[in-house]
């Protein structure tokens, strides 16, 4: 009886390399449904981008088709097939190639329609931004997008399609990004959302070898004992090494930045509380209205407390009040915590206009009482006057809703001759 062979012996023998080869071949083919796919998702995910859209930002992820030569580079790496793998990255750089030029066109579309504007601060919106700031996070995401990419092309009862959405989540557009970034020549950015993209780039592809030399003895033999495999997996390391660094600042400052949104919120609601409970000129004054406080906190720097009353009186809050107020915040609040502020009011002044013609209903509640009365009064006279006519003879009773003219007349007293 002959032996079934494991999975590391039929790989040797050709059975499913072969077939493995056949496909990853075909997937680093580039074609015209690529280019079309290619270009597809470029349009769709730079004006998801523009109109800060995430859905039509996730819909561009499904028509992206970069996952086929990602998957094919990892295969070609572990067999050491350098041929597929120069066809595979020229494949994905024709491709990132037209997204970039794409993009810059339509950066320079959206600028001339005023949809873009590097004379404004702030002019990119999330969707835009959100790619310029890449951290060791968004690594570790590629990493594991590029393992699940890999395990679903081995595993046939997996759907391939849902790993290439995560790869094109990650590639897609934060090409879109950078493009529209340096079109306006905001470089700083579009090297951030450049970044991105080769981190992600990086991290798929490491993750995919990691994740097919797990599940192929064969493949892991390769890595361990060739030099051809070994080199190219060397090389992608070192560039992911090389640029942590950046990707390390990155979430450094992702970090402060939730630190300080949490200090600057824990620090308002002290300030705003203290403002309304502990002070009279803004607590417990009856012509002023605390509308809205709007707090900004930079660290080594004055703090600007810019705040929005609604008075009666223009004069209120006074200078010197203002001036009162923010001595007292600083003394209790900013000196204990290292930091000072500055009270900036905008008094916004509340008039009351009342037309002729229109009903006082304050009034009319007020003499609600008074007229409750007269009704009732009213009442009594009508039960009286109909006590009366009950009490009056049957025929000179009035009946209700009969014409004067057609009541009974009374009996004469005198009688005829």
């Amino acid at each position: 009886m002959t032996p079934v062979p494991d999975k590391a012996t039929r790989l040797k023998e050709g059975q499913r390399l072969d077939k493995l080869h056949r496909s990853y071949d075909s997937d680093a083919e580039l074609n015209q449904p690529f280019i079309i796919l290619t270009l597809g998702a470029c349009l769709i995910a730079t004006m998801g981008l523009l109109a800060d859209n995430a859905a039509v930002v996730i819909g561009a992820m499904v028509v992206a088709p970069w996952i086929m030569p990602l998957r094919t580079g990892v295969f070609a790496i572990l067999i050491g097939d350098w041929p597929l793998l120069g066809r595979a990255l020229r494949t994905l750089a024709v491709a990132v190639l037209i997204t970039t030029v794409m993009s810059l066109i339509m950066g320079r579309l959206a600028g001339e329609r005023g949809l873009l504007s590097a004379d404004e601060v702030g002019y990119f919106n999330d969707e835009i931004m959100g790619r310029a700031r890449p951290t060791l996070l968004d690594l570790l995401i590629a990493l594991v997008a590029g393992a699940l990419a890999t395990y679903a092309k081995l595993k046939e009862s997996v759907v391939s399609s849902l790993a290439g959405t995560a790869i094109a989540v990650a590639l897609v557009p934060p090409v879109c990004a950078m493009g529209l970034m340096a079109a306006l020549g905001d470089m700083d950015d579009a090297t951030g959302a450049g970044l991105l993209f080769s981190s992600n780039l990086l991290g798929i592809l490491v993750g995919g070898i990691v994740m097919l030399a797990t599940l192929e003895p064969y493949f892991r033999e390769k890595l361990i004992s060739s030099r051809r495999t070994q080199l190219p997996l060397i090389v992608a390391i070192g560039l992911i090494i090389a640029i942590t660094i950046p990707l390390y600042e990155g979430s450094n400052q992702m970090r402060q930045n939730i630190k300080r949104t949490v200090l600057t919120r824990q620090i308002q609601e002290i300030v705003v509380d203290f403002l309304r409970r502990q002070t009279l000129t803004f607590g417990g004054n009856e012509s002023l209205l605390l509308d809205d406080i709007q707090f900004n906190w930079v660290p080594g720097q004055t703090t600007v407390v810019d705040m929005v009353v609604r008075v009666t009186d223009p004069k209120t809050p006074s200078l010197k009040q203002v001036e009162t107020v923010e001595s007292e915040i600083n003394s209790k609040i900013g000196r204990p915590l290292g930091f000072a502020f500055q009270l900036k009011v905008q008094r916004v002044q509340i008039s009351f206009v009342e037309g002729s013609d229109v009903l006082d209903t304050t009034t009319k509640n007020k003499n609600i009482d008074l007229l409750d009365e007269d009704l009732n009064l009213m009442k009594e006279k009508l039960k009286q006057l109909e006590a009366i006519n009950q009490a009056a003879p049957q025929e000179l009773q009035i009946k209700p809703g009969t014409p004067a003219r057609e009541q009974p007349k009374p009996p004469s007293s005198s009688k005829r001759p």
